[in-house]
């Protein structure tokens, strides 16, 4: 009898595996740093160096009527954090469980740190081409400023989707540490009491307009603010919090022939000994500037002077993408101008200039590309500048394999 119910229990396993959907991903890329250096030293000393650039595995599936789902994905760097990354141990990067009871509404349960409700989709991480490009740098937390929207730590979120016609809602109540990095076990598991909870809700909400294209509004409370600046008291309760929260308000067009353009911006609200938190910027992504052969992006953004001892902050970049046989060229052409107070007083200027080929492959790619920098740091285009004019170069070369 015991071994007639285990061949049951097993059939119905089986049976259930075969009705639902599961699929399995993954991602190998490995970099060379083949020439870095300091061009501007006087005894200039060329390093070559390799390292692991991503390596992931992903599992994900649903189940056979698709009201029930989940994905886990883990990468070679989330295995262990040693003290410099402020974890020990497994780091939960995507591991989340998501449930829709009815047609216009989805639960989701876990922690993404990739981004759920993301509204950069032109200025973001994607403006490289891909979610995980790393062959360019990005500054994360700037872009972040200008077009809030993501949410990284473990919580609870509850999508309302065409509520109306084009309308859909997400109600996000994050619940881990909203200190970096949030996905270790510690942090995940963090308890938060009912005050913090309210205090750091996220809503986020998009309106398609036909035609036109989409308008998307978020606000953060103020222990929802995940992305301010360092220091910034974690556990905040509407009581002891200084600022009303972020307000971001973006609006992604679509109906023009050439293209699509991003636009909008954010604010930090302050309590009334504060100041506001400005930040605005713009994406432009034009994908057939010449049929077949070149295309075209391009964002900017700024740090707009709202209290003393802010500096207003310009940044942009252009990147041109050219066909060429097989592969293509892409230019990353970048720069920052900080300057001191007002926007006509001196700038502290950094650039960049990284010409990069890639070369599609049969389940991966192959890239390599010239990085030439100087007064920011490699990733170029970034919000903190380093104070001096040397220029710097590497020559980097990825291998990458996926399935």
């Amino acid at each position: 009898m015991k071994k007639l119910f285990a061949v049951l229990a097993a059939l119905a396993m089986v049976t259930t595996a075969a009705h639902a959907q599961a699929a399995v991903a993954g991602t190998l890329e490995t970099r060379l740093n083949s020439f870095r250096g300091n061009l501007s030293a006087d005894d200039v000393e060329l390093e070559m160096g390799g390292s692991i650039g991503t390596a992931w595995l992903q599992f994900s599936g649903t189940n056979a009527d698709g009201t029930l789902g989940a994905l886990w994905r883990f990468r070679q760097n989330d295995m262990v954090r040693g003290p410099g990354g402020g974890v020990t141990g497994p780091v939960w990067h995507r591991a989340f469980v998501w449930w829709r009871p009815i047609e216009q509404m989805r639960i989701m349960l876990g922690i993404d740190s990739d981004g759920q409700f993301d509204t950069s989709s032109i200025a973001g991480w994607g403006f490289h081409q891909g979610d995980n490009d790393f062959m360019f740098n990005h500054q994360w937390d700037f872009w972040r400023r200008v077009f809030p929207g993501n949410w990284d730590s473990f919580g609870l979120a509850f999508s309302f989707i065409n509520l109306v016609d084009g309308l859909n809602l997400n109600l996000v109540l994050p619940t881990g540490s909203r200190t970096w990095p949030r996905e270790g076990p510690a942090r995940v598991t963090e308890t938060r009491n009912l005050d913090e909870l309210i205090a750091g809700f996220r809503l986020h909400g998009t309106f398609a307009i036909p035609g036109a294209g989409t308008l998307q509004l978020t606000y953060n409370a103020p222990g929802g603010i995940m992305n301010d600046t360092p220091g910034q008291v974690d556990r905040t309760t509407w009581e002891d919090a200084t600022t009303f929260g972020q307000v971001g308000l973006s609006f992604l067009l679509t109906a023009l022939d050439f293209g699509n353009l991003l636009f909008g911006g954010a604010v930090v609200i302050p309590d009334s000994d504060g100041d506001l938190d400005a930040h605005a910027g713009l994406g432009l992504d034009m994908p057939a500037l010449v049929p077949g052969l070149m295309g075209l992006r391009f964002r900017a953004g700024m740090r707009i002077p709202t209290a003393d001892g802010v500096d207003p902050l310009l940044t942009a970049n252009l990147m041109p993408v050219v066909s060429l046989g097989p592969g293509s060229l892409m230019f990353d052409i970048g720069v920052t101008a900080r300057f001191a107070d007002e926007f006509d007083a001196e700038a502290d200027l950094g650039w960049s200039v990284k010409p990069v080929y890639r070369l599609p492959l049969a389940s991966g790619a192959f890239s390599i590309g010239l990085h030439v920098w100087s007064g920011t740091n490699m990733g170029g285009n970034q919000t903190d500048l380093t104070g001096n004019n040397d220029i710097h170069i590497n020559i980097p070369m990825l291998l990458r394999f996926s399935f």
